[in-house]
């Protein structure tokens, strides 16, 4: 996933030629003149300004390109890359260079903010801005790495976006745990990020789109949801809730499911058991152990049903079935 920002000057042409092309940032082949020679690319720069009388104002602009830690890119390629992105803007001249000093590889891009060929000043729009960040995400595709959307619009939602959602919704609902539903995922060609430590579980399309689940716009497919909903049985629950569905209702869906499983451990934090008990009528011991790990307060008054086949035989019969 490439990521394209335009950095505020924060310091003169000079300090940022040579913040972007130290030595213990980047080496020779990964630093690249466009319409320019690198190592004289300041006094280049001042020339052209100097030429159509334009040396006031914002002097250059900076652009940072990141690539994602996960795609598979050697340094190469990305300075490649951000060549290939500095040659859109025809007319300017820019230097490229790739760093190598961290861990995720990315393109510091000096461009000048006068065109040497119109004199013109460098100025985008709004939609350009977002044109420009589709080129990069073109180029991404073409090398076979991840992209982003330019901006997320929780009312414009793209199919690609909405195939995953159904995507992500049925895995739900044929998964025991997260363990099962990251290899679903993948069995339908989708990745998935879902770590310890990270705020965001992050999904890849067959189609290399990259999308956190935030920009899902679903609150069932926010990460805390989800993990309520693995942690609680929701496969199990839900199917029980479609076993015992009352003739002419709707089938119960995995927003549903969700709904009742939060209901259930609002229920068990505020201490009303009353509530549970009758939300769990189809609940197994198992159920109701995932909630106790949870936290959950049940009072052992009451006296909860129960769903496991072997152990009703048992209850009713005097002997398990397993025996």
């Amino acid at each position: 996933m490439a990521s394209v920002k335009f950095i505020g000057v924060s310091r003169g042409l000079k300090g940022i030629l040579e913040y972007v092309t130290k030595r213990e940032k980047t080496i020779d082949r990964l630093i690249t003149g466009i319409n320019c020679v690198a190592e004289t690319a300041q006094d280049e720069f001042e020339a052209v300004k100097k030429q159509f009388r334009k040396t006031d104002g914002r002097s250059y602009y900076h652009i940072v390109q990141a690539f994602s830690p996960d795609d598979p890119l050697d340094f190469e390629t990305a300075h490649q890359i951000g060549v290939e992105f500095a040659m859109q803007f025809t007319g300017f001249q820019c230097v490229v260079a790739t760093h190598m000093n961290t861990a995720h590889k990315h393109n510091h891009i000096i461009m000048n903010s006068v065109n040497y060929e119109s004199g013109r000043k460098f100025h985008q729009s709004a939609r350009e801005m977002r044109q420009v960040k589709e080129f990069s995400n073109t180029l991404c595709r073409r090398h076979g790495l991840s992209v982003t959307e330019a901006r997320a619009n929780p009312f414009e939602i793209p199919e690609w976006k909405r195939k995953l959602r159904r995507a992500i919704k049925k895995a739900m609902e044929l998964s025991y745990d997260r363990l099962d539903f990251i290899r679903c995922m993948e069995l339908w060609g989708y990745k998935v990020k879902w770590e310890e430590g990270h705020k965001y579980i992050t999904y890849t399309t067959p189609e290399n789109m990259v999308c956190r689940d935030r920009k899902l716009f679903d609150q069932t497919l926010l990460r805390e949801n989800m993990e309520l909903y693995f942690e609680m049985g929701g496969r199990e629950y839900l199917d029980s809730r479609r076993q015992w569905r009352e003739l002419g209702e709707s089938e119960p869906t995995i927003d549903d499911a969700l709904c009742g499983l939060a209901s259930i451990l609002s229920a068990l934090n505020t201490g009303d058991n009353d509530r549970f008990h009758l939300e769990t009528v189809h609940h197994s011991e198992r159920e109701i152990e995932r909630i106790l790990r949870r936290g959950g307060k049940i009072d052992r008054t009451v006296q909860y049903a129960v769903d496991d086949e072997d152990m009703e035989y048992e209850q009713n019969h005097g002997f398990s079935m397993t025996m």
